[in-house]
């Protein structure tokens, strides 16, 4: 028989003397008897939302003081100064994967995967590098004795170009655009090919509103990436380009890019490209008698090329720029299956790399400091090894296997799952579900969003039923595809489902700490991700996977359902009781009170939390309601006026 779990729990009771409540929950199997109704339900209810009831926890014994500073320990390290911001490639991800890796053995799973490790290892495209000094040569030569040329000092090859050598007479071709649509040709009546042309950065007639090129903004023929198509179109050796005027006075001179700077190579087909300053230019075009800013200014003001050939001047040089590689590692633990359903595998997983010290990943831009991630993604990454914990020591002799897996390179582009996919250590055709945790460090009154609930069928059902029971308000999307490692595995067929609490302001910023992290949240994400794998792991037939359309909705957790605020028990068969108003919520501005016992609701009769539920399901914020309520021995009919969470 397939079990499945139902939450039960004892009445409340305080604890230390603070007035705290806490709930006990056991599990209860469908194959054991029904429980009496007799038997105490519980159910804490911190705001009435997006499903109807915005719930607080259904406090299990693991929401002790324990549990809490386990989280909270977890979560500091991961999130700590020490870890740099855990970059790939860095030692502080390195201390992560050994942190998760311990964890793991401690809680007996299986970590001899890889050759006796738990490490996936492999490597990613790292930052481009350049070869040795001689192999990164330009020389200029012709009639006059020309200064020689020192890289990194005059001169810099960039990534956006392929390694190689060249060789030929160099021609000045203003800023490299061909754009016929704008009667604009810059290669017009010059015959580049074998030659190493020169262009300029940007485009004519910058901030000019009236500029042809759409001054206000750089248009496509001002990208490093169009210029080199371009020349490489006209068939040049090589492509050498040097700063405009108004980048060199925004930039308080003229100076070199990095050579990442122009992004890197996307075929086997593109030219030998390298960075030169002004002055180095300058010294050539001396030989025909202008200079760049004149040869500038006269394209601007004409919106006309100004195109010429250097004669005598030739070029040669070398280009070698090397991709660099990162070793990286994916962290994988197994729990093993029983029975039939043992071949068959759960994935359970969450991301642990970060952005380091910002750079590109920021937005802080400019900002070089620690990134320290806290909720982005060790949040989900501390979820993930207390989701492992309560899933240790499974009863049952029938279960599939379960794998947790803390995923590296999320933030380069899903490369850890992706790289998984196309080499998983078990067989992807007997992978049945992948649930995901990705920022779930900052949950505001009690609400969830899942997404992947239309990836198989009953998946919208399911997590209702155990969201509901782990008292948390869920907003449901179907969208199996979005910005993280669950869409690796929806990419080849696997149904998913992916748990995040929202967007803010410290979203890849400096400031997303540790101690800005709600901890009982996730602890009751990770009590609603382990009900749900435990029901994975047990269902007799494996879900059904389903395609879909949607699109994930990314942004901050807010719900757009109603919201009552306040918190309710049910102690015996009389009704849903208020243990607490909240502050500043409507059942504060209508009088509600702790004590009074929910009779009805827009007239319709609440005999249960339940009931209650699904009543505010119907409503919407704005919606002016009557409760009729029991306070001592009145009946009290009160009007609430609903709002948005």
């Amino acid at each position: 028989m397939v079990s499945r779990f139902h939450r039960a729990c004892h009445r409340p009771h305080c604890v230390g003397g603070t007035g705290s409540i806490r709930y006990q929950l056991k599990w209860v199997s469908m194959r054991a008897s029904p429980l009496p109704r007799t038997c105490l339900f519980v159910l804490c209810l911190l705001v009435l939302g997006p499903l109807g009831l915005r719930s607080a926890a259904v406090h299990s014994e693991d929401l002790s003081s324990s549990a809490l500073g386990r989280l909270s320990a977890d979560l500091q390290y991961l999130s700590s100064d020490s870890l740099g911001g855990r970059d790939v490639g860095s030692s502080g991800i390195d201390m992560a994967a050994e942190f998760i890796s311990q964890r793991f053995q401690q809680l007996g799973l299986e970590t001899d995967i890889f050759g006796g490790s738990p490490y996936q290892e492999f490597t990613i495209p790292g930052p481009p590098e350049l070869g040795p000094a001689e192999h990164n040569r330009l020389h200029f030569s012709g009639p006059a004795e020309l200064p020689p040329l020192v890289l990194g000092e005059h001169y810099l090859p960039l990534a956006l170009g392929n390694s190689g050598t060249f060789s030929g007479p160099v021609v000045f071709a203003g800023y490299g655009i061909t754009a016929p649509e704008l009667n604009y040709d810059d290669y017009e009546n010059l015959d580049v090919a074998g030659k190493v042309v020169i262009v300029l950065r940007k485009e004519p007639n910058q901030n000019d509103p009236q500029s042809k090129f759409d001054g206000v903004r750089s248009s496509q023929h001002a990208y490093f990436s169009t210029k080199e198509l371009n020349a490489n179109l006209h068939r040049a050796a090589a492509l050498i380009i040097v700063n405009d005027r108004l980048t060199v006075a925004a930039a308080g001179g003229d100076a070199l890019p990095e050579v990442s700077g122009a992004g890197s190579p996307v075929s086997d087909r593109q030219l030998p490209t390298l960075y030169c300053l002004r002055s180095v230019v300058d010294e050539l075009l001396k030989t025909r008698g202008t200079s760049l800013d004149a040869l500038e200014a006269a394209i601007d003001s004409q919106t006309q090329p100004h195109s010429l050939g250097l004669d005598g001047i030739q070029a040669q040089g070398q280009t070698e720029v090397v991709q660099s590689q990162i070793p990286v590692r994916n962290v994988i633990g197994l729990l093993p299956g029983r029975g039939e359903l043992a071949e068959q595998y759960i994935v359970v997983g969450a991301h642990y790399d970060h952005v380091g010290m910002g750079g590109a990943g920021s937005l802080a831009p400019g900002t070089i400091e620690i990134h320290n991630g806290a909720d982005d993604n060790a949040s989900g990454s501390s979820a993930l090894l207390e989701v492992a914990r309560r899933l240790a020591s499974p009863a049952g002799d029938q279960r599939r296997s379960i794998v947790f897996i803390a995923f590296t390179a999320e933030e380069r582009g899903l490369l850890g799952s992706k790289h998984y996919i196309r080499h998983p250590r078990w067989p992807l055709e007997q992978t049945v579900a992948m649930l995901n945790m990705d920022m779930v460090g900052r949950m505001q009154e009690n609400f969830l969003t899942v997404y992947g609930t239309g990836t198989a069928e009953g998946f919208d059902d399911l997590v209702d039923r155990l969201g509901q029971a782990a008292g948390l308000a869920i907003e449901q999307q179907a969208a199996g595809f979005g910005p993280s490692d669950h869409s690796s595995f929806y990419e080849v067929g696997i149904p998913v489902l992916h748990f995040f609490t929202g967007l803010h302001n410290d979203y890849h910023r400096p400031s997303d700490d540790f101690e800005k992290a709600n901890l009982q949240g996730m602890l009751r994400i990770a009590d609603v991700v382990a009900a749900i794998t435990a029901e994975l792991a047990t269902l007799r037939q494996p879900p059904n996977p389903l395609k879909n359309s949607a699109v994930a909705q990314i942004g901050p957790a807010r719900s757009s359902r109603p919201r009552l605020g306040v918190r309710l028990e049910q102690r015996d068969d009389s009704g849903p009781q208020i243990a607490e108003v909240l502050p500043d919520s409507p059942a504060q501005a209508a009088g509600l009170q702790s004590g009074d016992v929910i009779r009805s609701l827009a007239e319709q009769p609440v005999a249960s939390v339940g009931d209650l539920q699904q009543l505010l399901r119907q409503q919407k914020p704005g919606d002016t309601i009557s409760l009729q309520v029991q306070r001592g021995d009145q009946s009290l009919t009160i009007t609430v006026k609903l709002h948005g969470g």
